[in-house]
């Protein structure tokens, strides 16, 4: 790996916590004491773990053994795990101190946890990793775990302008972990930068880094794609994306723009049939007799699920089938695939924001990431989408590292 930088102790994550973490409010669980001690217990043994002493903030429905995991909801309320998700174990065996479990939204679905955008606490950082990537951006924590059935890793990273990664699906393990949608959930976590990102999913892989990256790995080929959302992307958004496929291919050759597989734009409507059917069957039955612990946005979607019949659903993962092999031929000719990450700068807390233009990387399994690339008109950051064939993980992060060396920086937020 290149030179890393100095990434923040334990003492110092403790700090930014006092400072920071009554305005944005990005853990459901703060450990401090514990955090010390386990750093001292490093520090004697010579620990020489990949992430030894590195803070880490845990998206609060991976399990952590002894803390409480409540993913957001009072339906899990002081529910406390006697196992660490296998991610979490992987995690201190490499000499990661978690500091912390990072606020989800209720269930990991879209009613909003409390949590506030460093960049503009009147607004969101996005759902449902919010505490994740707000807790990186804010400086807290170097490094976050989360996780995404739709867009909750590459949303809240691009409206905290920090990198989020979502590898391959089933790349990293998902034991221990709340489950919504069996065939669309994904781990994923964020960090300051691609390299440091890419650390932090070997680590969690139980992986050597070499696994994931590559120094040196010449200039990528990119191709770029608007979709037929398009039109919904605010006006910025679509400036900004513009302005950086226009640089990448100033400093790298020209850039395709081909059309995409049949059917791609269907993957809205296919991610929303496949998730709602499983989640109404896997929580649905935690929930009957307990219904008012959960908001009305949740009830609602549950009850959406449960009236998807099985032919649907079944239908919905035929045509995923199709499409996963189709889009990993069709973009397996480039390193990544450039695309916007969201509709534009972070919106009101009443929201995490919109997920359309991640759809179709989770309902295919691609790996995605997502770096800064500005500010928007509000001085809020928007960013740069990178996607891969399933499996390209460590190409699509090569390629996100090129690219993040020749877009501007958007420094930190005034928090």
């Amino acid at each position: 790996m290149s030179e890393q930088r100095v990434l923040p102790s334990v003492a110092d994550c403790i700090s930014r916590y006092g400072e920071t973490e009554p305005r944005i409010h990005a853990f459901a669980r703060f450990e401090a004491e514990a955090a010390l001690l386990m750093e001292t217990g490093l520090r004697a043994a010579g620990d020489l773990g990949a992430l030894s002493g590195v803070p880490v903030g845990v998206k609060d429905i991976f399990d952590t053994a002894g803390v409480p995991t409540e993913c957001g909801s009072a339906l899990f309320r002081d529910r406390i795990p006697d196992h660490d998700a296998t991610v979490v174990r992987n995690l201190r065996a490499a000499g990661a101190v978690i500091v912390g479990k990072t606020i989800t939204a209720e269930l990991a679905f879209l009613h909003p946890g409390p949590t506030r955008n460093p960049w503009d606490t009147t607004r969101t950082p996005g759902g449902s990793s919010m505490g994740s990537a707000a807790a990186v951006a804010a400086g807290v924590v170097p490094l976050a775990v989360g996780s995404q059935t739709n867009g909750s890793v590459i949303r809240p990273a691009a409206f905290c302008g920090v990198v989020g990664f979502k590898p391959t699906f089933g790349r990293l393990s998902r034991d221990g972990m709340l489950r919504f949608s069996r065939t669309l959930d994904h781990v994923g976590g964020f960090a300051r930068s691609v390299e440091e990102v890419s650390r932090l999913v070997a680590a969690m892989a139980g992986e050597d880094a070499s696994r994931w990256w590559a120094d040196d790995t010449g200039t990528p080929r990119y191709a770029a794609l608007r979709t037929s959302e398009w039109t919904h992307a605010e006006e910025p958004a679509r400036h900004r994306f513009q302005s950086d496929v226009d640089r990448l291919a100033a400093a790298g050759g020209p850039i395709d723009w081909p059309n995409p597989p049949d059917g791609l734009d269907d993957a809205p409507a296919l991610v929303r049939t496949i998730m709602l059917f499983e989640a109404a069957r896997g929580l649905g039955p935690r929930i009957a007799g307990r219904e008012k612990l959960v908001s009305d946005t949740a009830r609602r979607a549950l009850a959406e699920g449960a009236a998807i019949a099985d032919e649907a659903y079944a239908a919905a993962l035929r045509e995923r089938e199709r499409l996963i092999a189709a889009f990993s031929s069709w973009a397996a000719r480039y390193d990544a695939v450039l695309t916007l990450p969201a509709i534009g700068e972070a919106p009101g807390p009443e929201t995490t924001g919109d997920p359309r233009f991640c759809s179709r990387w989770s309902l295919t399994g691609a790996p995605a990431i997502t770096i800064p690339t500005g500010l928007g008109p509000h001085r809020l950051p928007l960013g740069l989408q990178l996607v891969a064939a399933p499996g390209d993980d460590r190409r699509l992060l090569a390629a996100a590292a090129w690219a993040e060396a020749r877009v501007p920086s958007i420094g930190s937020p005034p928090l």
